[in-house]
């Protein structure tokens, strides 16, 4: 674990999305859609900032990682285009290829915990997934995947 975990990820990406239409109710309805990402170093290297945009380059949002050198932990921060609010952090670190972040939200209401899996599968590739728990982490529902791939590999 390091302040530079996430360098794998400056550059610019085409992301496929795959997300629950429902959550937390037993839904199998996944949308699928593709968005891109630009990733860039900020912070001096101890964070970076990336922007999603729809394909046609409409905005969706933003999200800002910082490396905490004290706490030798990462803060995730999401900020939508819709609303413009910062999102309270998820909170983890890396271990090896794989970085698990967890925070405490709420899903309509209702108490829950969220969980990100980050995998770095190489240079050109990574996936993120989402998923929330709402018994403290014995069961998750992933609702929400994304497989990274760098523009240049596809272009």
């Amino acid at each position: 674990m390091s302040a530079h975990d996430f360098d794998f990820l400056h550059g610019d990406w085409v992301v496929h999305n795959r997300r629950l239409r429902g959550r937390l109710e037993g839904s199998l309805d996944w949308e699928e859609f593709t968005t891109r990402a630009h990733v860039r170093p900020a912070l001096g290297g101890i964070g970076n900032v990336e922007d999603i945009t729809h394909e046609g380059g409409v905005a969706l949002g933003l999200t800002v990682r910082a490396f905490d050198v004290a706490e030798q932990r990462w803060h995730i921060h999401w900020v939508g285009a819709r609303d413009g609010v910062m999102q309270p952090a998820m909170v983890g670190t890396f271990a090896g290829t794989v970085g698990t972040f967890f925070a405490d939200d709420h899903h309509e209401g209702r108490p829950c915990r969220c969980r990100f899996l980050w995998r770095v599968l190489g240079p050109d590739r990574a996936t993120w997934e989402q998923a929330l728990s709402v018994d403290d982490g014995q069961t998750w529902e992933t609702n929400w995947t994304m497989a990274f791939m760098r523009r240049e590999v596809i272009a």
